[in-house]
């Protein structure tokens, strides 16, 4: 039995730790965290040696298997061309029967789960590339369980309060921890308390994050007030169609009433990350909802729009934009946050009758003129490659001003949740390639550009780009330090687009 939730642990048939050198412990975190899977052993090396490799690392790592074969002979490891697997079968590691008895969605069976644990999975691994991804992932779905454990603990009507309250303690920018953590108090008769927890929570998320509580949350707020607590169901009022662009199937996310407004995709974004609140943008979509048919979509890949994406280029992600906008009923408003702005200009200059006005926040026209240091865009898309979930947290950091911890991780994991690393890679390269200076004097369509002046993800010279090259243009610089609307300016925000949008022409 291996056990990794935890320190790694080898348990003999006579239940029994077996003993392992500090180099056997690496080795066999190695094979263990890649699930069965052959790893070569250039990568073995690399992992077991990270800093010092020996003279001969064949030889060494040959030598280290043998080693390990000896003191595990009642496990295979094979070896298999490149390099070396380790043959597991079901539930031979803990890991395994926590996923399985995870599947099995019973509050027993949850809380048989979350009892495997005994520390941070893969432990002194869990930082290094031996365990990274494995850990971060079991990581995740322990959170995920413990919530859904406690769902169904108050659903039974049987809330472990104290343990919930630590939880929610501990990852204060979790919603899911806080609904239910309301729910249980409020079912307890403390409203009081309820409350109080919906204000601490609103408090983080807006210092942290600059965003909202979701509606979901606002709701829940609003039941406790009025004393009408029900078990609450999913708030997705979305409506999700599909259309065609081209050989690309995409998935389409509709809301609301009024005039349609296309909300671009972000560089990687999931409709449904989107509608749980978790997205930077999640806040801003949310008000705006209430006076337009907000139209949202996953590029080809990405989120509800699985595919293998071989063209990452401009010319395909607006085919996407068009087929959408025809879909929502154009002419219609664009919304082009981050990335988006290229795309928006050649859909505006190419298909005007697509476009009736265009807002831009926090984006660009001309890459060349924005991201000036091509060495360090290259090393963010290799790091996105090779390294997902240390590469999605690095490029979180970013996105607002001295982020914690818990701030960072939350932005990291609703990246690494809207795409896997080479769909990742390949858009963020477009990025920093896309060029639409020559569209901008052809956009017949009103725009008002807005911008943080310390944006540091892309400069406000991006924001004066668009301004001083579209015909119709108004600039709107804001003050601070942040990438996407913060939830202190909403008001000015939203007020300002939706005057824009309603103004006639």
């Amino acid at each position: 039995m291996f056990l990794v939730l935890g320190a790694v642990t080898v348990v003999g048939p006579d239940g029994k730790a077996v003993a392992l050198s500090d180099r056997q412990r690496s080795l066999l975190a190695s094979l263990l965290s890649r699930a069965g899977a052959v790893v070569s052993v250039d990568n073995l090396v690399d992992l077991v040696w990270p800093e010092d490799p020996p003279q001969d690392p064949v030889a060494a790592l040959h030598n280290q298997v043998s080693r390990l074969r000896r003191a595990i002979p009642f496990t295979l490891i094979e070896t298999v061309a490149p390099g070396y697997r380790l043959a597991l079968g079901p539930d031979d590691v803990d890991s395994q029967r926590f996923d399985r008895l995870v599947r099995a969605d019973t509050a027993g069976s949850l809380g048989e789960a979350l009892s495997l644990w005994q520390g941070a999975a893969y432990a002194e691994f869990a930082e290094s590339p031996v365990a990274r991804f494995e850990a971060i992932r079991l990581e995740e779905a322990r959170r995920q369980a413990t919530e859904r454990w406690h769902e169904l603990r108050l659903d039974e009507g049987s809330p472990d309060l104290p343990a919930l309250e630590a939880f929610a303690s501990e990852h204060p920018l979790r919603e899911r921890a806080h609904l239910v953590l309301m729910r249980a108090l409020y079912a307890g008769g403390r409203q009081a308390d309820a409350l109080a927890a919906y204000q601490r929570y609103a408090g983080r998320l807006a210092d942290e994050l600059g965003l909202e509580p979701s509606a979901a949350m606002q709701e829940l707020q609003l039941r406790i007030l009025r004393h009408n607590v029900a078990p609450p169901t999913p708030l997705r009022a979305m409506r999700v169609s599909h259309v065609s662009a081209g050989d690309r199937r995409i998935a389409v996310a509709t809301v609301g009433t009024g005039q349609p407004l296309i909300a671009l995709p972000g560089w990687v974004s999931n409709i449904d990350v989107i509608a749980a609140g978790r997205d930077p943008r999640s806040s801003v979509f949310q008000r705006l909802v209430r006076t337009h048919t907000l139209v949202m979509y996953d590029r080809y890949g990405t989120g509800r729009s699985p595919g293998r994406v071989d063209d990452f280029g401009l010319d395909a992600s607006v085919a996407e934009l068009a087929a959408v906008a025809t879909h929502a009923g154009a002419p219609v408003d664009l919304l082009a946050m981050s990335q988006a702005g290229p795309v928006a200009v050649a859909l505006a200059a190419t298909r005007p009758e697509l476009v009736r006005r265009l807002v831009f926040f926090g984006t660009y026209a001309n890459a060349a003129e924005i991201f000036t240091r091509p060495d360090l865009s290259a090393t963010f898309i290799a790091l996105v490659r090779s390294h997902w979930g240390l590469g999605s947290k690095l490029l979180a950091d970013l996105y607002r001003p001295d982020l914690t911890d818990a701030a960072a991780d939350h932005m990291a994991a609703v990246l690494r949740d809207s795409a896997d690393r080479d769909v990742a890679a390949g858009y963020l390269a477009a990025i920093y390639t896309a060029d639409v200076t020559a569209l901008l004097p052809a956009v017949g369509a009103p725009a008002l550009v807005l911008h943080y002046r310390g944006d540091r993800v892309i400069p406000h010279r991006g924001g004066v780009q668009l301004a001083e090259g579209l015909p119709d243009a108004r600039l709107v610089t804001l003050e601070g330090r942040y990438h996407l609307p913060d939830v202190r300016d909403l008001d000015h925000i939203v007020g300002t687009i939706t005057a824009f949008l309603s103004r006639p022409r």
